[in-house]
């Protein structure tokens, strides 16, 4: 069964910390001509997703609402959603406000080890558990993933514990949009979602180059140095924010 549809469904813009407005990922995306689902699922912040699905009848691909969620034991992608959903709570507190809303729960870069490293472990040892945690699709291919082999190493994983599989370019340059992808059967919105449901979709691309690392540093540093240094008493440990 062919797979023809492509989507890349992790993409940020300004309105968290990505270098491209909304605006500008939807003109990229019709210029590139290559993808027929995107979604804009910023860190926690779902107001520029909502704008840009306003915005689909205007373009020639399908546009669905979506946003990151920081979760207390990773980071979640709620996709088909449009309200807010709240912040720094457990992975199963957030599928189940996700699923409350009819959304699909995502578990993001779920081997990566610079954002949850207790729940790599975990993974490693219980792929199956993201079942049990509500999660109904597994993000195998992520093109931005930090540590080497991160992807390759997913894709082993999870493949047979019977959630259907993504790609997602995690982009936050335009020029990432697309680095990878989800495939999937048909080209509509409706048609992925649909995949989704039946288990009908694959994982393919390609990780950022090294001069995608070095062009977001300097974003990424004045990020980090605008924050407030937390101060606390010596007997209550800080933690220190997810990259």
């Amino acid at each position: 069964m062919q797979l023809n549809g492509r989507a890349d469904l992790h993409i940020h813009t300004t309105a968290s910390d990505g270098l491209a407005t909304a605006q500008q990922v939807l003109d990229h995306v019709a210029r590139r001509g290559d993808l027929d689902v995107i979604a804009i699922t910023d860190h926690d912040h779902i107001e520029a997703s909502l704008w840009a699905y306003q915005q689909r009848d205007r373009y020639p691909f399908d546009i669905l609402p979506g946003v990151e969620i920081s979760t207390t034991e990773g980071h979640i992608l709620a996709l088909w959603v449009t309200e807010p959903i709240p912040k720094e709570r457990s992975i199963i507190e957030t599928t189940a406000a996700i699923h409350a809303q009819g959304g699909v729960a995502v578990v993001a870069h779920p081997l990566e080890p610079t954002i949850a490293p207790k729940m790599v472990v975990r993974y490693l040892l219980d792929p199956a558990v993201l079942i049990k945690l509500g999660i109904d699709a597994v993000e195998v291919f992520n093109a931005g993933a930090i540590t080497p082999g991160n992807s390759w190493l997913a894709q082993r994983v999870f493949r047979e514990i019977g959630l259907p599989l993504l790609g997602n370019s995690d982009a936050h340059l335009l020029e990432s949009i697309g680095t990878a992808m989800t495939r999937f059967r048909g080209y509509t919105a409706a048609d992925l979602r649909e995949s989704l449901a039946l288990g009908l979709t694959s994982a393919e691309g390609k990780s950022w180059p090294i001069t995608t690392y070095l062009k977001l540093l300097p974003s990424e540093i004045q990020k980090r140095r605008s924050k407030p240094l937390a101060v606390s008493p010596p007997s209550i440990h800080a933690h220190l924010p997810l990259p």
